[in-house]
């Protein structure tokens, strides 16, 4: 019988396959952007975000119930990415998650965050709360927040930088991974 060795070629294509990228890397050019503005913008946040949050709750921003929140969608998705829709670091964000297969949940509080209503402002005061970063896009990957696209702890960019964004990606399920049938139907791994 041939399937054997056809299996063994097909082997033989999938290891090669799996030492190319599947994705895109994160934009240089807005990477220079952050560069620029993360630093002037951060430390306006840190004291912007829970000020915003009270004055559109009318100081009735609950940032326990919000928190809870974001720890219930984080652990029940495999990829949650808090958004702004008109953010270009937000659709580069999801732009390089979709190029490596992965279809994430995305939670957009808002269109962008001087747009943001009571409930939208509450979330981002709480992912500060909670994490230290209040900027989006704000990204969770097997519940654990990995930050934004470019800062965080590490960021999209270090993830894809350092090769390890697939593997985090398959061990939050988020893209397949692990073991495989063969190209014939046969179960490996």
């Amino acid at each position: 019988s041939t399937a054997p060795v056809l299996d063994m070629f097909a082997s033989v294509l999938f290891a090669c396959a799996a030492t190319v990228a599947p994705g895109k890397a994160p934009s240089p050019v807005l990477a220079a952007a952050s560069a620029i503005v993360t630093p002037l913008l951060k430390p306006i946040y840190k004291v912007e975000a829970p000020l915003q949050a009270q004055a559109l709750t009318l100081g009735n921003a609950d940032l326990d119930s919000e928190i809870a929140e974001i720890r219930a969608t984080a652990t029940a998705n495999p990829v949650v990415v808090y958004s702004y829709p008109i953010s270009p670091f937000c659709t580069e964000a999801l732009s390089v998650l979709r190029s490596y297969g992965c279809e994430p949940t995305v939670v957009e509080p808002g269109y962008e965050w001087f747009l943001l209503g009571p409930k939208g402002s509450a979330t981002r005061a709480a992912l500060q709360q909670l994490t230290g970063q209040s900027s989006f896009p704000h990204i969770f990957i097997g519940g654990e927040s990995i930050g934004g696209l470019y800062t965080g702890t590490p960021g999209l960019k270090a993830l894809v930088d350092n090769g390890s964004l697939v593997q985090r990606l398959q061990r939050a399920r988020a893209i397949p991974g692990g073991a495989r049938k063969s190209f014939f139907g046969v179960g490996r791994n």
